[in-house]
């Protein structure tokens, strides 16, 4: 059996903002990395054998603080798992592109699968591009792999490697710093867990280090 750990990237100014991020590069802000670090006490148990993160500076920064602590390399950055391009929302409050884009975003809330944002991919382009992203990571030997990336990312990821209809997206919640898993033995693939964020939530940094991670 092999099992797809994904995180989801730690905490940005942008993220904070309300702000979409899209392709546009954000580095992660102090507490984002105080967030990869409790994630990596919690995954230092659980055997990873490689790791893989989106080409952008707030995934791979993320991975390369969990690589650090629990002394797995990064096999691969890649641009296949990068965020949406949000086209012209990027940088823009999710409130204003409410009001400037109104019929373009309740296109977007309402039919994911059918919207077009101006300037930006469509979601069934993301679900193909991370699809054929996850096909690369899925060559990978080893049993425990950690894909680090964005949440519309790996809510593709999901979309496709579970073969979800693509309106399923709004009904995925994926927070900064979560981890997701799913587990592919004999050419299934089934969801595990989804959004755990126990780790963030513990004061105790002992107490992070002994959280169970779902098997």
């Amino acid at each position: 059996m092999k099992r797809i750990i994904f995180l989801r990237h730690g905490k940005t100014e942008w993220n904070m903002q309300s702000r979409y991020q899209g392709k546009t590069d954000v580095p992660l802000s102090d507490e984002g990395r105080l967030q990869a670090r409790r994630v990596a006490l919690r995954l230092k148990s659980l055997g990873i054998d490689a790791i893989y993160a989106s080409s952008l500076a707030r995934a791979s920064e993320t991975a390369a603080i969990v690589s650090k602590l629990i002394k797995v390399p990064i096999k691969g950055l890649l641009k296949e798992l990068q965020e949406m391009d949000f086209g012209a929302w990027e940088g823009m409050v999710v409130t204003d592109v409410e009001r400037t884009y109104r019929d373009a975003y309740r296109w977007w809330r309402q039919s994911p699968e059918e919207a077009k944002i101006p300037g930006g991919e469509d979601f069934v382009e993301v679900v193909e591009r991370v699809t054929g992203g996850m096909q690369k990571v899925l060559k990978e030997a080893g049993e425990n792999i950690l894909v680090v990336a964005h949440g519309g990312s790996i809510r593709a990821a999901l979309v496709g490697l579970l073969a979800l209809d693509a309106s399923a997206v709004w009904r995925i919640r994926i927070d900064n710093c979560s981890l997701t898993s799913m587990e592919l033995w004999d050419g299934r693939v089934m969801l595990a867990f989804a959004n755990d964020t126990l780790h963030l939530l513990v004061d105790d940094l002992d107490l992070v280090c002994n959280l169970p991670i779902l098997a």
